[in-house]
């Protein structure tokens, strides 16, 4: 299962955690379709944001990117339309594949 986990404090985003992988019945590791969907969507987002100057420098293995979002942007509207239009892909896959994503926070 893959989680991504939206960090918030009240309006303030705070970053996000993703770990898992989907099963194998999506593809194999590294063809899997759904982990590739998952991946672009947060990886693009941290990339967008750090290129900004928004986030602390992320957390990236196997299955995993964990970022923050600098103190003073937290609340800054690139941050949160950002976070925005990555969440509504999410969980448009979530609808398509409840059992291999879950999204906490959002």
């Amino acid at each position: 299962m893959i989680r991504i986990r939206i960090l918030r404090k009240g309006e303030e985003i705070l970053g996000l955690e993703s770990s898992g992988h989907a099963s194998k019945m999506h593809g194999s590791k590294g063809e899997n379709l759904l982990c590739a969907a998952v991946g672009v969507l947060v990886q693009t987002l941290y990339l967008h944001l750090h290129q900004e100057g928004f986030t602390e420098e992320a957390v990236i293995g196997d299955g995993l990117l964990n970022f923050k979002i600098r103190s003073e942007r937290k609340k800054d509207p690139i941050v949160l339309t950002s976070f925005n239009l990555v969440r509504s892909g999410l969980e448009n896959l979530r609808e398509q594949y409840p059992s291999e994503i879950e999204l906490i926070g959002e």
